[in-house]
């Protein structure tokens, strides 16, 4: 049984049989191919836990949900078909385009992350003038996200919906893992451990304890024997975040989407003159995450200016969708610390290292 990271997923090399399906992350750091009917194994366990969430047949859904450069959001959709009335997607950007949507489609289920139905409903009240149960939606599925303290007890009130978490794997997207009414369940006990973070052991099995969680993905003939580190940590009490409270490794979990480390790496360093730069991640009372780049220059003629600030962020467009300020500063010669660093100021991301 061979464990795995994300960055090790491109170092397999497995050629995709004819037909497959690519599953990749944005930028593509790899891809990882299913066959028809391995594809067909992982829909069957997402409607058997998008069952225990709660859907039902005369549901209406609207994913508004973004996982950019896989079929991840779209097969979800599809596993929830056969269950409820109609199933639609959308792009959770552009609160009012959202809003629009739901009065056009009106469903009564909105499957989005907590902090999307949360800038969401600030919104509704703060621009749009518009009562939350006004939009009569019943049921709201959280996926994808460390919630902020409060917020699912909030949303729930608000909406005056029933709240369902569901944990899809940062892989495949694959729907694993449900909570209602305060404990999770799994519809299939074998797909999910946890992981010691500093050596390549299982601490337990299924999703009960400390440590990382642990993908084994069954439904794929390729990786069925490994072990996909997922970069997600429960450490103490995550009753109030989700399934996980803490992220590890090379990617930082912002917005709902997971910022690659790697990819803003290379992508950095075809920019001359950077002599170190820091990630800073924030949430503070907010209902988003908010990105913030510091680049350290190491002449003083690039700090202002526009075309390496440009450059910069063309830079994070190809190695992230998500947004991120650009600030620049000059280089201090002797100043301490790491060429690369992220700052986690919501404590979430534990660090690079698993160690």
């Amino acid at each position: 049984m061979s464990f795995l990271t994300r960055t090790d997923l491109a170092k397999t090399g497995a050629k995709p049989a004819p037909g497959s399906l690519l599953f990749a992350g944005t930028p593509a750091e790899y891809g990882v191919a299913l066959a028809g009917d391995e594809v067909a194994a992982m829909q069957a366990l997402s409607r058997a836990t998008l069952e225990k969430a709660g859907l039902a047949k005369n549901d209406r859904v609207l994913f508004a949900v973004a996982q950019d450069g896989s079929p991840a959001v779209g097969l979800l959709a599809q596993a929830a078909q056969p269950l409820v009335t109609s199933v639609a997607q959308t792009s959770p950007k552009g609160r009012l385009r959202l809003l629009s949507t739901i009065r056009a489609l009106k469903p009564n289920v909105l499957v989005t992350t907590p902090c999307g139905a949360a800038d969401f409903l600030a919104r509704l009240y703060m621009e749009f003038n518009v009562d939350p149960v006004e939009l009569e939606l019943t049921k709201i599925l959280l996926v994808g996200e460390i919630a902020s303290k409060g917020v699912r007890k909030r949303i729930g009130k608000e909406f005056e919906a029933d709240i369902s978490e569901v944990y899809a794997d940062p892989i495949f997207g694959a729907a694993l893992a449900v909570r209602r009414g305060g404990s999770w369940t799994v519809a299939d006990e074998k797909v999910l451990a946890l992981g010691k973070l500093g050596s390549d052991e299982i601490a337990a099995e299924g999703i009960a304890g400390d440590g990382e969680v642990l993908l084994r993905p069954h439904w794929s003939v390729a990786l069925g024997q490994s072990v996909i580190r997922t970069g997600q940590v429960i450490q103490g009490d995550a009753a109030d975040a989700g399934l996980f409270n803490h992220t590890v490794g090379e990617h930082v979990l912002a917005r709902g989407q997971f910022v690659s480390l790697p990819a803003l790496r290379r992508q950095l360093a075809l920019i001359d003159g950077i002599a170190r730069w820091t990630l800073t991640l924030d949430r503070g009372d907010r209902t988003l995450d908010n990105l913030a780049l510091t680049v350290a220059f190491e002449r003083q003629t690039l700090v202002d200016n526009p075309m390496w600030k440009g450059r910069i962020q063309q830079a994070i467009s190809a190695a992230t969708p998500v947004h991120v300020e650009v600030n620049t500063e000059l280089a201090q010669p002797d100043a301490p610390g790491a060429k690369e660093t992220v700052n986690d100021l919501r404590g979430h991301h534990l660090g690079v290292a698993r160690a």
